[in-house]
């Protein structure tokens, strides 16, 4: 399943701030964790936390 239907499954949005700025490290993962932390136990919050966990990994966009 693409990453985008995925997320559209999950209820999770397909541009995630955050989620862009970390992989292009403009944001530590301590800085990650926090805006986790804003966002609680919401799909959101968990998928920011399950990427600074390393749970989640990245994928690098592939150009069709």
């Amino acid at each position: 399943m693409r990453r985008e239907a995925q997320w559209r499954a999950q209820g999770l949005p397909i541009a995630i701030v955050e989620e862009i700025a970390f992989e292009n490290g403009w944001i530590t993962r301590g800085q990650l964790m926090e805006s986790a932390e804003r966002y609680g136990k919401s799909p959101y919050g968990q998928h920011l936390k399950g990427i600074a966990d390393g749970e989640i990994m990245l994928v690098p966009n592939q150009k069709s």
